[in-house]
């Protein structure tokens, strides 16, 4: 038997079906008992293919639960206004839903208004997509994907802030440049991203490892309590080096040079750490024997 109030609707139904929203009414278990045509442009059914099935039957799985508790409020005399879920429509597209809805106790029913937004999400997606695509690129190396300069600066500035258990590596590849020379920069591109894919792999989970430009790399050390956790650290960088790189051009060997900085013993700020760093690596560079040094007390 219909419900006595679908009257009413059928009858403001040529004015309803005006609008680009759909008003449904739905039973207390959620079943569709009035969609007006507008039905159609919003969930893709048309309002026949949905009188008489529950609204769970065609809204998306991951947003039953939620809906549930949405509608158990709205049953206990808590109006909602634009809330929003999702629903499958018949061509297998996903609609972003926005809802308004109340409950009339007296015809215990559900009596709503569905917009869709889908066109509207689809735009925000993309613009978060965007953002993240430009803070990429402005925090992040494209060739390597490790954090760039700007990233490592803020990040090491974060740290020696809170903490001086903070020491700073400079890297340097040695005999990079001779595969640069012989083998072309396509070649050479690919030997730096193996050899920072190499470093990355081999440093602690709290440590920041940045390309700054060319062959050359700074690391954080963070939670380091002496200067001989620094050089481990450093060795066990250096160790994920000595085995030679296979690329479809052949096998290159290549190592590197470290000069590491602690945090109050070399300086208490990051540009003189990154100096006292510098010039240490560039010293490991003239001693062939020592390929890790400390900065000079």
């Amino acid at each position: 038997m219909p419900h006595p109030k679908l009257e009413t609707f059928e009858t403001l139904g040529q004015y309803m079906d005006l609008l680009m929203d759909a008003i449904c009414v739905v039973d207390p278990e959620g079943v569709f008992i009035y969609i007006s045509a507008g039905g159609e442009r919003v969930f893709g059914y048309s309002p026949k293919e949905m009188i008489g099935r529950s609204m769970f039957d065609f809204m998306h799985p991951d947003d039953h639960n939620r809906t549930r508790g949405l509608a158990a409020e709205i049953m206990a005399g808590e109006g909602k206004v634009d809330f929003e879920n999702r629903y499958l429509r018949k061509n297998g597209e996903i609609a972003h839903i926005s809802w308004s809805a109340r409950y009339s106790e007296s015809d215990n029913i559900r009596i709503a208004v569905a917009r869709d937004i889908t066109h509207q999400r689809k735009v925000e997606i993309e613009r978060q997509q965007l953002l993240q695509r430009l803070e990429q690129l402005a925090l992040y190396d494209p060739l390597t994907e490790l954090p760039n300069r700007s990233y490592f600066y803020t990040r090491a500035q974060q740290a020696l802030e809170h903490s001086n258990d903070v020491a700073v590596a400079y890297i340097d590849l040695d005999r990079f440049k001779e595969i640069n020379d012989q083998h072309g920069h396509a070649v050479g591109d690919r030997v730096i991203r193996a050899a920072a894919q190499r470093l990355q792999q081999n440093l602690r989970s709290h440590d920041t490892l940045a390309r700054i430009g060319g062959d050359e790399f700074v690391v954080l050390f963070e939670r380091v309590q002496n200067q001989s956790d620094a050089l481990a650290i450093a060795n066990k960088l250096l160790a994920a080096l000595e085995q030679p790189i296979e690329l479809p051009e052949g096998k290159f060997s290549i190592d590197a040079s470290v000069g590491i900085a602690l945090a109050g013993l070399h300086g208490n700020d990051l540009e003189s750490l990154l100096v006292r760093a510098d010039d240490a690596m560039y010293r490991a560079k003239r001693v062939s024997d020592h390929k890790v040094m400390l900065a000079s007390t």
